[in-house]
């Protein structure tokens, strides 16, 4: 039986946006949506769009690092529980993941890898911080890079410069279990039946 994350990420491409009142139609066929790039006024609002019924099935995830006004620390993590429809954070803070684990959020720790040093790095991070998950950018380095982080036991994913349907493909054939997009045309890859 799959895992609550690799429930959260049963579709190919994960959305990734602000305000999703425009999108609703696109965003009901994704199992997972992260939000990120707005500002803390905002956030009661753009949450309550996932209230609608045709997403309350949509797994919500806050990019902690990427809302203006929003403190990725602890006292951001307890502001963030309040919400009941936030399933997760997304951050490059990796000592952020017990913090939210206590919460009862689930973790995705981004990693920026742009060589081998950052790799090591990264594969150092996993092992120390144990998130959920692990989303690795951009998403050509995350297929090049498959073979390291297969010794971890732990769910990626990925994102960044994913622009087809075949860089999607290639991905998720690379191990990924999805792929970050803001493009609503990957967006749509969710409505096929089975992954890319």
């Amino acid at each position: 039986m799959p895992s609550l994350i690799q429930r959260c990420f049963a579709k190919p491409v994960i959305p990734v946006l602000w305000d999703a009142t425009q999108h609703i139609e696109i965003l009901r066929h994704s199992s997972a949506v992260f939000l990120q790039g707005g500002k803390l006024t905002e956030l009661s609002r753009v949450m309550s769009v996932f209230r609608d019924p045709r997403l309350e099935h949509v797994a919500l995830f806050l990019h902690i690092d990427l809302v203006a006004g929003l403190e990725n620390n602890e006292a951001g993590l307890e502001y963030l529980a309040e919400f009941s429809q936030l399933t997760g954070i997304v951050s490059v803070h990796h000592h952020l993941a017990a913090a939210a684990k206590k919460m009862n959020l689930l973790t995705v720790v981004r990693l920026f890898l742009s060589d081998t040093r950052a790799v090591e790095r990264g594969l150092a991070v996993v092992g120390k911080s144990k998130p959920h998950a692990i989303e690795i950018l951009p998403a050509a380095v995350a297929v090049k890079v498959a073979g390291d982080f297969r010794s971890q036991p732990i769910p990626r994913i990925t994102g960044g410069l994913c622009r087809t349907e075949a860089d999607v493909t290639e991905a998720i054939n690379s191990g990924c279990l999805a792929v970050t997009s803001t493009s609503p045309t990957l967006w749509a890859l969710n409505a096929h039946p089975s992954k890319s």
